[in-house]
């Protein structure tokens, strides 16, 4: 596929989930919605980012929902399913490996734009991946959208889609 047609497929994804998002967001009073990230989500983001820097598969293989999906720039571009996590970071590892990438490090920074209920969490994710390639800096830098549900008690990863920065 074209880097330019990444876009388009994660637009796709997010439009798809609109009419979920906004079933559910239609059963919430303003005033559920909380002003303050909650911490057990903001862990899960955390490890996943951070797991991604350092491909550990370990660390994500409980965190996605069972019908979880993840898109990302990478073929073969979307991953379904409770391992979609542990398949979306061995490609980033690929990656990484193929591009020749020295040095590699993440880092996420402030989330600011977050809806939650006591059930569901959406957020935005802006990161900054780094290394070298061939000597020379490389940087991408983009962001994550996130939705989180409860499961049985636990907050898991319903969708995660990566937008690089030049495709906005």
């Amino acid at each position: 596929m074209k880097k330019h047609l990444y876009p388009l497929l994660c637009l796709c994804m997010f439009m798809s989930s609109l009419p979920v998002m906004a079933a559910s967001v239609k059963k919430v009073a303003p005033a559920d919605t909380v002003a303050k990230l909650r911490p057990e989500v903001r862990q899960v983001v955390e490890t996943v980012i951070k797991a991604s820097g350092t491909f550990n598969i370990e660390a994500v293989t409980d965190l996605y929902a069972p019908n979880a999906v993840v898109a990302d720039e990478q073929p073969p571009f979307s991953w379904n399913g409770q391992l979609a996590g542990v398949q979306w970071i061995n490609s980033v590892q690929k990656a990484v490996k193929d591009f020749k990438i020295s040095d590699f490090k993440v880092d996420l920074q402030r989330i600011k734009t977050f809806q939650q209920t006591d059930e569901i969490v959406y957020l935005i994710a802006p990161v900054e991946y780094t290394g070298l390639v061939n000597g020379e800096h490389f940087e991408e830098q983009g962001a994550f959208s996130f939705v989180l549900r409860i499961v049985s008690g636990k907050w898991l990863i319903k969708s995660q889609a990566w937008v690089p920065r030049n495709g906005l």
